[in-house]
């Protein structure tokens, strides 16, 4: 099975991305202008969506499919 190559809404690939440059939750909270409880939901519905385990994991497959850079 194939994971998705878009279907990320803009919360979720902004947190993404900011998860692929090393920020921590709360940095990622900060910077998006979110709660901490908002971007960890949104992490994990990229996971799913991406069929990851890890954020780390679904970081290497959105740049792999090209849906972060």
């Amino acid at each position: 099975m194939t994971p998705p190559s878009d279907g990320l809404t803009y919360a979720e690939r902004t947190c993404l991305q900011l998860a692929a440059r090393g920020l921590t939750l709360d940095a990622i909270a900060k910077q998006f202008g979110d709660s901490q409880d908002s971007v960890e939901t949104y992490l994990a519905s990229v996971r799913t969506k991406l069929m990851a385990h890890t954020t780390m994991e679904a970081v290497a497959r959105a740049l792999k499919l090209g849906l972060i850079a």
